[in-house]
């Protein structure tokens, strides 16, 4: 199998990662929803659904616990723990790209793969070690949102951007971050969402908004930003009483009923979790909807400094020796949270997203500027849709098909 890199595709700063070419998918967006519950039942299934059953594992948890629950504890280990996806995986039990599972295959002998059938010749049970990422110590938790989307004026750019009329569109309807329990929207500048609200303005504080910009896009880096919007979050106090923090791309379509009913059944450790949304990469924390819990946002909200000041994270340089640029806020927010054991959960049925390309059909895979048809489309986010009117019928479309049943 081929490797092929994938670079930077958007202003919204989607972080670089390592591209396996994905499998041939259905048109039809639904399947990703509809699948879960099937797949969230088969034995062994970390890669075709976010949540899956390992083997042995009712020796960890009481038989007493029912089905939904045992789809929910399982999370990646720490990454550096991984095998690479072209090596024997036997002993770590897990593989470094997103959405690939660890299959013994012999006796003693485990391959990285997508998915697995058995034969006369081929094993396809996990590894005894894969049972390390249990969390035997999780729990459930509430569902309450504190959302957030921030505007950002000086692009860096010079072509002409809907990201502000696009929020104002939403408050002005009550939709996407409006319609969850709290939320605020941040910008590089003050300017007036609707009737009551203006944006919560952030500066330049450490003087690293602007040290480099996107080959492709000409935008500028936007960790530096995000770091001031972060810390801007945790001195408002909204956060001390919502359960997750979910950053929102203003291009998303995002219907949060979505998000909290398949957050309430997931458990979560001490330690917290964020919520992997694109497969196949080695960095699967794309920006269009990053979910946190709130044990896993205090983290990253005390860590901020330190990862920044880091020498392995390098987030100027980047990864792969910079190979890509500097990093994106996501995959900033990911290298610091990994950094600090917090544990990663696939789910890759959240969100539908152009900039994922395993999230585009088989025969769109070369279109980056392919978007999901929102009508067959279920899922709690839909990327990217830059035009207020795009936004306004992809939400449109999606409620009228889905919205008796999933809103």
């Amino acid at each position: 199998m081929e490797i092929s890199r994938l670079a930077q595709t958007d202003a919204d700063e989607m972080s670089d990662s390592i591209l396996v070419q994905p499998d041939a998918r259905r048109t039809h967006s639904t399947g990703k929803l509809l699948g879960t519950m099937a797949a969230s039942l088969l034995v062994g299934a970390w890669a075709g659904s976010h949540f899956g059953l390992t083997p042995g594992q009712s020796t960890v948890v009481s038989s007493s616990e029912n089905l939904q629950e045992l789809s929910q504890i399982i999370a990646k280990p720490e990454r550096g723990q991984c095998s690479s996806w072209k090596e024997d995986c036997f002993s770590s039990g897990c593989c470094d790209i997103v959405g690939y599972t660890c299959y013994q295959t012999k006796p003693g002998i485990a391959k990285c793969m997508k998915n697995c059938t058995a034969s006369a010749t081929q094993l396809c049970t996990q590894p005894q070690s894969i049972m390390e990422p249990v969390l035997q110590d999780a729990s459930a938790v509430g569902t309450s949102l504190y959302c957030f989307s921030v505007y950002t004026k000086d692009t860096g750019t010079t072509k002409k951007t809907e990201e502000l009329e696009t929020i104002q569109y939403q408050f002005s309807k009550g939709l996407s971050i409006f319609a969850c329990e709290q939320q605020d929207v941040f910008a590089d500048v003050q300017v007036e969402v609707g009737p009551g609200l203006q944006t919560i303005k952030v500066v330049d504080a450490e003087n690293d908004w602007h040290f480099a910009k996107r080959k492709e896009t000409g935008a500028w880096v936007n960790t530096g930003m995000f770091t001031q919007v972060w810390k801007a979050i945790a001195s408002g106090g909204k956060t001390s009483s919502a359960d997750w923090v979910v950053k929102v791309d203003a291009d998303a379509v995002f219907i949060p009923s979505r998000l909290t009913e398949k957050l309430a059944s997931q458990l979560v450790p001490p330690s917290g979790i964020y919520l992997e949304n694109c497969k196949y990469v080695e960095y699967g924390y794309f920006g269009n909807l990053e979910v946190f819990s709130k044990a896993a946002w205090d983290k990253l909200i005390e860590k901020i400094d330190e990862c920044k000041a880091d020498s392995q994270i390098n987030w100027k340089v980047g990864v792969h020796q910079g190979k890509y640029g500097p990093m994106g806020e996501d995959l900033f927010a990911q290298a610091c949270l990994d950094k600090f054991d917090v544990r990663r959960v696939e789910a890759f049925d959240i969100t539908t997203d152009g900039a994922c390309p395993a999230d585009r059909p088989i025969d769109e895979q070369k279109n980056k500027k392919w978007k999901p048809t929102c009508a067959w489309t279920a899922t709690s986010a839909m990327h990217p849709f830059k035009k207020v009117k795009d936004w306004a019928a992809c939400h449109d479309a999606t409620m009228d098909a889905f919205g008796l049943t999933l809103s």
